[in-house]
């Protein structure tokens, strides 16, 4: 599949218009829809929804750029006034839910909002906005694979895209296009398990463990760096979030278990009275 689009839209004056900027944008904007469901499903006004994505938006776009430093530590140091640009490529996952995390934690702090019940409302979002999001890599070519010789592999020609030159009209894996796939099974897999399981919690324990499962197996065919063990960064990440994910889930399954039923707690109520 050729890929002849140039990231940039056009220019206004001074601005620049992206496509990155524009489906990221959408992706955030059909991802806080999503999120204000959740929460009228779970009782919670929809008000939070947009006062969240305030605080959380810019808090995931923050972490990202800490993440992306990171990854790319080397060329950063020798080029230090590049770690504030507000280009928005390159963005890493991680570091926008990361980030992203800690800003809607603050504001349920502040709010007192029940923390896991707001936290299951972000698991169906995240993965619509991402798979909008991905769109935008692959209009960038900014998370290029391997080159392959399969037929459905992404071969860019537009100079102006952020693949490497080296791979400028090469066939390589379309790793974004990948990612929307498994994306589209974590979905179908969350909305028919969480029907079942009614515990707090497990929605967003469940997507984080289920993507970090197949960014794992995924970053196999992306150009990043070894970091040990022929592991690469994105999966030791991964690795480190699937086991805390197993875990978190143990921990909630046990501690639904252990809880009194809500009869019961409301009988007790009633005697005392």
């Amino acid at each position: 599949m050729t890929i002849d689009i140039d990231p940039v839209i056009g220019t206004l004056g001074p601005l620049t218009f992206r496509w990155y900027g524009v489906l990221m944008m959408l992706g955030v904007a059909v991802g806080v829809v999503i999120f204000a469901d959740q929460l009228r499903r779970r009782g919670i006004s929809t008000d939070h929804a947009w006062g969240i994505a305030v605080i959380a938006v810019p808090c995931g776009a923050i972490g990202a750029r800490l993440v992306h430093v990171f990854e790319n530590l080397g060329y950063f140091w020798e080029n230090p006034g590049e770690i504030f640009g507000l280009q928005l490529v390159g963005l890493a996952i991680y570091g926008v839910v990361g980030g992203g995390l800690i800003g809607l934690f603050a504001y349920c702090r502040w709010k007192k909002l029940p923390m896991l019940k707001v936290l299951d409302s972000t698991a169906l979002a995240f993965p619509v906005g991402q798979i909008i999001g991905k769109f935008a890599n692959i209009i960038n070519g900014d998370t290029w694979g391997n080159p392959t010789d399969l037929p459905w592999g992404f071969t860019y020609v537009n100079p102006d895209s952020f693949i490497p030159d080296r791979l400028l009209g090469v066939p390589t894996h379309p790793n974004p296009m990948y990612e929307q796939i498994w994306l589209l099974v974590i979905l179908v897999v969350m909305l028919v398990s969480l029907r079942r399981i009614k515990i707090d919690g497990m929605g967003i324990v469940m997507y984080l463990g289920l993507y970090s499962l197949g960014r794992f197996f995924l970053s196999y065919l992306r150009v990043n760096k070894i970091l040990f063990w022929g592991l690469r960064e994105a999966q030791v990440i991964a690795l480190v979030l699937l086991v805390l994910s197993i875990a978190a889930a143990a921990y909630l399954v046990y501690r639904s278990r252990k809880a009194p039923p809500a009869t019961v707690v409301r009988t007790k109520k009633t005697a005392s009275r």
